[in-house]
């Protein structure tokens, strides 16, 4: 198999691969008669490939070949017969008769090269000289990196093993090029430096990609963990000021849901599935390696890269809180060299869509009212009057919501400073009227070069949210009726509760009366200062120091009006709720790498503590003048309240890194944690993990030239999780009630001073491989097995306590993952490529034990041994009775026997489903024609049971009249005569035998196929003549453009993991985008 290659030179220093020959390795010292004369070797061969006589050598020497393929015709064969002699002597002949060179340089690297170096004395030597090392992202070595001069490339040299250079270079020189194939090409401006020390940044090779990891970063084909990396590039597309919202479809095993389409709601993300019953199940953020307390506030444009940790080996280094997964995020930083200005601008607008829901206009509701097989004659309200008024209270709730988004940024430096500045300001209304969220962004990122050993970071972001909610209410829109009207005849707003008015609706709700005064406003400060120094003690051996809090000032104001409906009792009101946090985090690490032969090793230890505190003030005063915003006015205290809690961990840490040579890799992980959550007995937790990899494709035996890239790798690892209460184990007594105005202490919450930490124990297995340099393809199985389930445990209220923390149980998730990518059309002679990337995520929960094998109930879930922990427990729904038409459901008597009831009261509660998907993943297509680009994301979720809260309301048989109702969705079908298979009872003026209750009748498959993203660019690239401007890019996107589901409600996202349609939820709406990026 030919390879683009320096073997072992380069797997010392724990390179991949080097992909070319530099162009600066034929301008340097010697030709190919020239080559020092030291090891003696022993080259008897026939009929051999000079790529096999040039392996042979290596076997036997330290010379190390570099050579690129495409440009080096390898394939002569030769005879040869040398024993004892110099490298010289078995170069020449074999390569007698040909046009290829050699170069042999420091480190006994031997180049060859197409064509004749040139000679040294033919170089101009001038007094100039520049040393320095070359790196890469992790900071390994560079060897055969080139250096040379852009307005004389006959001027230039490359970096020896250890990725250091010399150069000689003229007193006038201007720009330095620091160029390694696989690496992006770095321009120096020189100004009379003598040394320059370079990091060259990857190429975006696959293989050559630099991750960020715990605590550090790793090349991806060193990594043994599992670890899903995000580039700027896959982020974007999503209009969201939640960066959660973009991770969607994105990364194979995280399950994404956006919860609501309101502007600026967080979405549910759920790594490798649930592992607790009353634990954390979110994941945990960090952010340039700084622990978050909840999901940050960024600016998308500032993101660098997004790494989603799945595994113990990857997760291992954040101990007790990583059992849900972590979400690495790395903001911009400038690089050396580099002045750019870049403008984001893009507007557009949002509509709501029904998906397959829709109520009733008049005609179907006066249809259905007639429908009532006991007749309706007691609905006084049902007047031919009425009937004739056909209010869309959809219509009158919602409109075109406009998104305008606008970011600019600055980064730029020299050798020493380098600084990234950016802002930010998203600002969007609503698709439900009334609601305008906005927000603005800062950043600023220095490194600074203080001296040759010592280098700050100092950081600071912020963000400030204002939102004001005048929103209708959802509900509304599909819950009052056709019949009623927000306006009379003269466009005056009516007022529900006046008799005069007519309202039919049963809660006599029009929020469009209420909102002509009352709202909320909330405002929101984040500030998150940061500030860290690396000092390098020794060569390999460096300090860093991470420090930062963030800050959070929430402050919400309500507004009720004296002549509003929700106020008149009151006389008004004013509310002012205040919520301030601090998250304090400092890390002190020392790093340590070195590499030697083929072996190369990194570790780290380190010390850190966080600590978490909040508190809460509200007060709402009654009795004000209306337009009055202050508590003063108010002339009665209605309600004052106030908390205040906290938490700390401290830990210990360590983690291990070992590569020999480029092919097997190894590391062991290990942090000690102490949470204030446990008592003194419990209070410390140890964590670990340990894993491995083989490249197989780098060992000498491997030839299967259609297979580029073949790794195993595998972990195993300890993680922990703590309750989401900040004091767990604590006795805990209230002080908040009063009896004759003195403070009463009473009995809360029960201690348990042996409560301990939840521990997940993960297997990872994994293989990677590519096929034909062009067919990407990644297989995981993994198996998380939970054990001292965290769980609140109610008690009876004769026990004087409300509940107690107790370990109680385990689960165990198994799952299955596939991510698959191929580059189906590439390097097209007419400019046309074309990139598909999909993934698959399977996942399997059980509960395995639980307290004494008793099952816990809670709402409509049961967790019960053996079961999935989203289990739905309800009666089962049978139908409708062909005969008569009566609703039924399933009864199961004492000997297990099952018959059919009519009776609700009398059917049995069962396990009716589970709202874990069967499987769920994403697409991701990118097409390319020369500076056309276009690119889809769908992402899909299959086999998930979804409970239609909102069908209880709306679909309810008649059981309230006065609320609009459902419009029958395709195949479904009212009982009207006997013999009919119909799904829906015959309805009833007032109900059918609690036909409408909790069963699985609303039980539904929530199983969608979604088109979230499809944009298109042009890429104006550099405008001639416009000096200043370096690139102008134009696109349009459409989101959420179309759902392929069978769900009968507004949006099978939509709602609390698997409950469905609250008939108040907000859909996801569609976008429609324009946006320009320019750069300066």
């Amino acid at each position: 198999m030919k390879k683009n290659r320096l073997r072992s030179a380069l797997t010392s220093v724990n390179r991949w691969k080097v992909t070319s020959l530099l162009i600066v390795s034929m301008l340097l010292v010697g030709t190919h008669t020239h080559a020092r004369q030291q090891e003696k070797l022993n080259v008897v061969l026939k009929n051999a490939s000079l790529e096999e006589v040039f392996t042979n050598i290596e076997k036997q020497s330290s010379y190390r070949f570099l050579y690129k393929t495409d440009l080096v015709d390898l394939s002569k064969k030769v005879d040869i017969k040398q024993r004892n002699v110099d490298l010289e002597s078995v170069l020449q002949e074999v390569l007698e008769n040909t046009d290829i060179y050699y170069t042999v340089q420091k480190g006994d690297l031997v180049i060859i090269t197409p064509s004749a170096p040139k000679m040294a004395k033919d170089i101009q030597q001038e007094a100039v000289t520049i040393k320095g090392k070359i790196v890469d992202a992790s900071g390994d070595p560079l060897p055969g990196a080139a250096v040379y001069l852009k307005e004389d490339n006959t001027i230039g040299t490359i970096t020896d093993v250890e990725g250091r250079y010399e150069l000689n270079i003229p007193a006038g020189a201007q720009t330095i090029v620091y160029a390694f194939i696989g690496m992006e090409n770095q321009e120096v401006a020189f100004a009379g430096q003598s040394n320059i020390d370079i990091t060259l940044l990857s190429a975006y090779e696959e293989m050559d990609e630099v991750i960020v990891v715990g605590y550090g970063i790793q090349k991806k084909s060193n990594l043994t963990g599992s670890v899903a990396n995000l580039e700027t590039e896959d982020l974007k597309g999503i209009t969201s000021p939640n960066v959660g919202n973009m991770l969607q479809g994105k990364a194979a095993g995280v399950f994404v849901s956006q919860s609501s389409g309101r502007p600026g709601d967080a979405p549910t993300i759920r790594i490798r599935g649930k592992s607790t019953l009353s634990g954390s199940v979110d994941p945990l953020w960090v952010v340039d390696g700084v622990i978050q307390a909840e999901a940050p506030q960024l600016n998308p444009e500032d993101i660098e890269s997004t790494s989603i940790l799945k595994d113990a080996s990857a997760t291992a280094l954040y101990g007790s809180r990583a059992a849900n997964g972590v979400i690495l995020v790395t903001t911009r930083s400038a690089k050396e060299g580099t002045d750019n200005i870049n403008v984001a601008v893009k507007a557009g607008v949002t509509k709501l869509s029904l998906g397959n829901f829709g109520v009733m206009n008049n005609t179907e509701m006066t249809d259905y009212i007639k429908s009532f097989a006991n007749g309706y004659g007691d609905l006084d309200w049902f007047t031919n009057e009425a009937q004739a008024r056909n209010t869309d209270w959809f219509d009158e709730g919602t409109q075109l919501g406009i998104v305008q988004d606008y970011g600019i940024s600055f980064s730029g430096g020299n050798e020493r400073l380098r600084t990234y500045i950016s802002g930010n300001v998203y600002d969007e209304t609503g698709a439900v009227k009334g609601y305008d969220y906005t927000r603005y962004t800062g950043r600023m990122n220095i490194d600074y070069d203080i001296k040759p050993w010592l280098t700050l970071h100092p950081k600071l972001g912020f963000s400030y949210r204002d939102i004001l909610n005048k929103q209708q209410s959802v509900g509304e829109m599909f819950l009052n009726m056709p019949y009623d009207r927000p306006r009379d005849d003269n466009g005056t707003i009516i007022d529900p509760t006046d008799p005069e008015s007519g309202w039919i609706g049963r809660d006599k709700s029009n929020s469009i009366y209420n909102l002509q005064w009352d709202y909320t406003e909330t405002t929101e400060l984040r500030l998150s200062p940061y500030f860290g120094f690396d000092i390098k003690l020794a060569e390999g051996l460096t300090f860093v120091s991470s420090n930062s809090f963030d800050y959070q000032h929430n402050n919400q104001s309500s507004y009720i009006d004296p002549q509003s409906t929700a106020g008149r009792n009151d006389v008004g009101s004013v509310t002012n709720y205040h919520y301030k946090s601090l998250n304090r985090f400092t890390n002190q690490l020392l790093r340590y790498q070195k590499g030697f032969g083929e072996h190369y090793f990194t570790g780290l230890v380190a010390y850190e503590f966080n600590d978490f505190e909040y508190s809460t003030t509200l007060a709402q005063q009654k009795g004000i003048v209306s337009g009055t915003e202050i508590l003063n006015a108010g002339s009665e205290m209605k309600r004052i309240e106030g908390t205040k809690a906290g938490y700390a961990f401290k830990s210990y840490l360590f983690n291990a890194n070992y590569t020999y040579g480029s092919r097997y890799m190894a590391q062991f992980s290990f942090r000690r944690d102490g949470s204030s959550k446990f008592g003194t007995d419990s209070q410390f937790g140890n964590f670990y993990s340990f894993s491995g990899g083989w490249n197989i494709h780098n060992e000498e035996f491997f030839t299967l030239d259609n297979i580029n890239v073949l790794k195993l790798r595998a972990s195993y690892g300890a993680l922990g999780n703590t309750p989401g209460n900040y004091y767990p184990s604590k006795e805990l007594y209230s002080v908040t009630n009063q009896y004759n105005k003195v403070p009463v202490i009473s009995a809360s919450q029960l201690g348990n001073e042996d409560l301990t930490w939840e521990r997940t124990y993960s297997t990872n297995i994994a293989v990677d491989a590519r096929f034909y340099n062009r067919i990407d393809l990644s297989l995981e199985y993994y198996i998380k097995d939970t054990k001292d389930l965290l769980y609140y445990v109610t008690l009876p209220a004769t026990s004087g306590f409300e509940g107690y923390w107790e370990n109680i149980g385990a689960v165990k998730n198994k799952g299955f993952e596939v991510v698959l990518g191929a580059d189906i059309i590439t390097s097209a002679s007419d400019g046309f490529e074309w990139r598909l990337d999909a993934n698959i995520g399977v996942n399997r929960n059980e509960i395995t034990e639980l307290f004494e094998g008793n099952d816990i109930i809670s709402g409509n879930k049961i967790r019960s041994v053996g079961e999935d922990i989203d289990t739905w427990y309800m009666r089962k729904w049978m139908g409708v009775n062909p005969d008569d038409g009566m609703p039924q459901w399933e009864t199961i008597d004492d000997d297990g026997n099952r018959s059919l009831t009519t009776d609700y009261n009398k059917a049995a509660l069962q396990n009716v489903g589970a709202s874990t998907p069967d499987f769920f993943g994403g697409i991701n297509s990118t097409m390319s024609y020369k500076n056309l680009t276009l690119t889809m994301n769908l992402d899909y979720v299959s086999g998930i049971d979804i409970y239609h809260y909102a069908r209880e309301l709306y679909d309810n048989d008649g059981a309230y009249s006065t609320f609009n109702a459902m419009s029958l969705h395709d195949g479904w079908s009212r009982w009207e005569k006997p013999g009919d298979n119909a799904t829906h009872p015959q309805p009833y003026n007032g109900g059918i035998n609690l036909s409408n209750k909790t069963s699985s009748r609303y039980m539904e498959d929530g199983s969608y196929l979604r088109l979230r993203n499809v944009m298109l660019n042009y890429s104006l690239g550099n405008i001639k003549k416009v000096d200043f401007l370096k690139n102008v890019s134009v696109y349009v996107s459409a989101e959420n453009l179309v759902t392929f589901t069978d769900y009968s409600g507004i949006d099978p996202e939509v709602g609390e993991e698997g409950s469905g349609d609250a008939y108040d939820d907000y859909a996801i709406p569609k976008r429609f985008m324009f946006g320009v990026n320019m750069s300066f």
